[in-house]
């Protein structure tokens, strides 16, 4: 009898996303390189993925909004892992009602809950117990889901559920919008508003990611417009609305180029460290590609900080400290992500640029080597070839 494959069997494996096409590349932990794998092609481009807790399983959140989409193509998708990490569907695409933004499941992975840029905001699926998606669970009536949602995530008690909405850049002008931490009772699934939380500010409140310490009550939050990291803290099952922390995640605050905004934050597994990208993505002669609309000609970077900030977590206060700001040896870390083991961070910069000095830098695989002290050490970059799309997601499973 054949013995069940266990998560020690799988290779770690870096996923990528490179329009509807999710690639895996087996991370190689201790030489820091990656092996390119098989790839699997989603019903509509990858937006966000994520893992179940337990099953060799990932939740795929795919959304097409180019020029030549037919009707709405807006999906969850559950997809299994094989035994060198390559992916095959499971089951049909789930149809959802709008663009979704982010994917998470709760800490019991009974459900798995979807991010709007807009209405509805917010969805949940029931999970089976074999992991397949079920039906969508009803909202509480009258949901408010803040300004323009950009990540949900279920908090360690699995109580609350915390939307991201980040409102809208432009502080100080007509249209800026103020975003907001939207606190919800999460209960069989059922959201239902409870608070909002926005800290007094000098300079706006536009938060677009958080992630949880593995072991003491702290939330690290990412402001973008503002390039900023923010500890609150949970007391209990609530999120305690004063801002403990609030710190700037530049190497050169004083020298902020347009389009510079904060990203992805995420803790180390031991909660000694915490890392933010700063992604800029400015272009000599302004926004005008690449994306899959204007791959051509590739544009001018004029100059910007695209860099990991790593900061010392205190393990008496949570607060963090400024330790390094590490180059991402390419434009724009959307997404990054450490490996389980916390020795290895691999980031997808989303495309290809030239310097100024003319030098081009494609898309690429960052991979670092993450030292005793939680600081980045450069190990290889794996060029990659997105042709008129962008690595606009990339995710690390073990």
């Amino acid at each position: 009898m054949t013995r069940p494959l266990t998560a020690s069997d799988r290779p770690v494996s870096a996923y990528v996303a490179i329009g509807p096409t999710l690639i895996n590349f087996t991370v190689g932990v201790a030489a820091g390189q990656v092996t390119r794998g098989g790839a699997i092609v989603m019903p509509a481009r990858v937006q966000y993925v994520w893992p179940h807790a337990s099953l060799p399983i990932l939740y795929v959140a795919c959304a097409d909004r180019s020029e030549d989409a037919v009707g709405r193509p807006f999906y969850v998708c559950a997809v299994r892992r094989d035994a060198a990490g390559d992916l095959t569907a499971m089951g049909e695409p789930v149809a959802l009602p709008a663009r979704p933004i982010h994917v998470t499941t709760d800490s019991a992975c009974r459900y798995v809950l979807n991010a709007y840029g807009g209405a509805p905001g917010l969805t949940a699926h029931r999970l089976d117990a074999d992991g397949a998606i079920g039906p969508e669970i009803p909202r509480a009536e009258g949901f408010d889901f803040g300004a323009s949602p950009h990540q949900i995530r279920v908090t360690p008690s699995n109580e609350r559920a915390i939307l991201v909405a980040r409102g809208k850049k432009g502080y100080g002008k007509p249209g800026y919008i103020e975003g907001a931490l939207k606190v919800l009772r999460f209960d069989g699934g059922r959201l239902e508003n409870l608070y909002t939380i926005v800290p007094p500010s000098e300079d706006g409140f536009n938060p677009r990611h958080l992630d949880f310490h593995p072991t003491r009550p702290w939330v690290f939050v990412s402001l973008e417009e503002q390039n900023r990291l923010c500890v609150f803290k949970l007391d209990g099952a609530e999120l305690d609305p004063a801002l403990l922390y609030s710190t700037t995640t530049l190497a050169h605050p004083d020298d902020v180029r347009p389009r510079q905004d904060g990203g992805t934050v995420h803790v180390h597994p031991n909660g000694k460290t915490v890392y933010v990208a700063n992604r800029n993505d400015g272009y000599v002669g302004g926004m005008k590609g690449p994306t899959w609309l204007t791959p051509d000609p590739l544009p001018v970077f004029p100059g910007g900080e695209n860099s990991i900030a790593v900061f010392k977590i205190d393990q008496d206060t949570g607060e963090p400290t400024l330790i390094q700001v590490a180059d991402s040896h390419g434009l724009h870390p959307r997404t990054f992500a450490l490996d389980a083991s916390g020795k290895v961070l691999v980031a997808g910069n989303l495309a290809p640029t030239v310097l100024k000095d003319g030098t081009e830098v494609p898309a690429n695989l960052a991979l670092f080597g993450v030292e005793d002290d939680g600081k980045l050490k450069f190990l290889h970059r794996y060029d990659l070839d997105v042709a008129p799309e962008m690595l606009w997601w990339m995710g690390v499973v073990g």
